[in-house]
């Protein structure tokens, strides 16, 4: 049977086609052909029209649901969505039932969008969308605000409805999301703070190094709230571990003792001591919205920055970009507005050369391997691995390569998990 031809009584592929003209439009043109691409492969491998949402519900898990009973879901596991999506619960399943589930305009943004008109741009100016109050360049006394939990829960709306088109698709959700198709991916190792003292940190990251966790991410433990003995402590671990590993390994830092903290003074101090180690990067060098701080600490000190995990939605990433700021952005799609503004933080970042996209990864932890693979490897080269909470959805799937490299293995089944 030609492309263009179907069988009596079924329209052609091209009868279920949105224009193309339309989908740039309806997405603004970033990411464009991406759900394109991926409604004519189902259309093609199913030879009928796309299938219809015909439930959407907030529950134990979010759940969207086709009109076959396929459905796509997000658990809810980590970062509970369901008590900032109640309120939203009949206007969101309004907006979903009845929609083809292949829809490009189908997306997180649709759903703050409906509920909240030219809010989220709000963030580019350095405010809150909701509250309309200045948030660049002020700590936030905690890790997530009430209006970034609404963008949790809409991602995890947009979550559910990836996995339920994979799971139409019959393919992994990585083939679906994107182009890139990669099967394997080079993981780093996230061990968390060095609690046991540096003995055991060097013992351990020499462990994980001969396994073949190349690169490796600890924690900083210490703020300036701990004086000069914290700052020496810190930069004794980056000592201490590059003297272990040495020029080999790529040691990346990330300040979870300073992630709520504004003391720039004390951070530029820090990346200056450790510059000689040489770091991959430093992580969240001063609190999530600090642009000012990271504009400093990168002008004075040149080391690779990392950033983003605590950032909603693609407007706040813009200014760190503008200021050329930040080496690797890690926008979460759990967190940031699901994978669709993911794909849109991914389209932002390509302009700026030698910018990565390296997502944050949280529970249930299957997400983040899924946009990573989905995307180049010169745009997303590493998966982070989170060794305290995700051994058990991924370390059975680590391998070593024959270049000593750990890599993660992509699954084969349908949807997003």
């Amino acid at each position: 049977m030609g492309h263009g031809s179907s069988s009596v009584g079924l329209p052609t592929v091209e009868e279920f086609m949105i224009s193309r003209r339309d989908f740039v439009a309806a997405t603004g043109g970033l990411a464009a052909g991406l759900a394109w691409d991926c409604q004519r492969a189902w259309a093609q491998a199913n030879a009928r029209p796309p299938l219809r949402i015909k439930d959407a519900r907030i529950k134990d898990n979010v759940v969207v649901e086709a009109e076959d009973g396929t459905q796509g879901s997000f658990p809810i596991v980590g970062q509970d969505p369901r008590a900032s999506l109640a309120p939203h619960a009949a206007r969101i399943r309004e907006l979903l039932v009845g929609r083809t589930a292949f829809d490009p305009a189908l997306e997180g943004e649709m759903l703050w969008e409906a509920m909240y008109p030219g809010k989220a741009s709000l963030y580019a100016q350095g405010r809150d969308p909701l509250t309309g109050e200045a948030v660049a360049n002020k700590p936030r006394g905690g890790r997530h605000t009430k209006t970034g939990a609404l963008f949790i829960g809409f991602s995890a709306v947009d979550i559910a409805i990836w996995d339920l088109r994979a799971r139409l698709s019959k393919l992994p959700g990585y083939q679906v999301i994107g182009k890139a198709d990669r099967k394997q991916l080079l993981v780093y190792w996230r061990p968390g703070e060095p609690k046991l003292g540096l003995d055991d940190a060097r013992r351990r990251a020499r462990e994980a190094f001969d396994r073949g966790y190349k690169h490796q991410k600890w924690y900083f433990r210490y703020s300036a709230e701990h004086g000069k003995q914290g700052l020496k402590d810190n930069i004794e671990l980056v000592r201490v571990l590059r003297e272990e590993l040495g020029p080999e390994a790529k040691l990346m830092f990330d300040n979870h003792g300073i992630r709520y903290g504004d003391n720039v003074e004390y951070s530029v101090n820090l990346c200056k001591a450790v510059q000689p180690y040489h770091p991959f990067w430093i992580e969240e060098p001063i609190c999530p919205e600090h642009v000012d701080g990271y504009a400093r600490i990168k002008e004075e000190t040149g080391l690779p920055i990392a950033g983003g995990e605590h950032l909603y939605t693609r407007w706040p990433v813009k200014a760190f970009l503008e200021r050329k700021c930040i080496d690797f952005v890690q926008s979460d799609p759990i967190w940031c507005g699901g994978i669709s503004e993911w794909l849109r933080v991914c389209e932002m970042v390509k302009p700026y050369p030698g910018v990565k996209v390296v997502p944050h990864i949280t529970s249930p932890w299957v997400v983040a391997p899924h946009c990573v693979a989905s995307q180049p490897k010169g745009l997303c080269p590493l998966l982070e691995f989170n060794y305290e909470g995700g051994r058990q959805s991924l370390e059975s799937r680590m391998h070593r390569s024959a270049q000593g490299d750990m890599l993660l293995a992509m699954p084969d089944e349908p949807g997003v998990s």
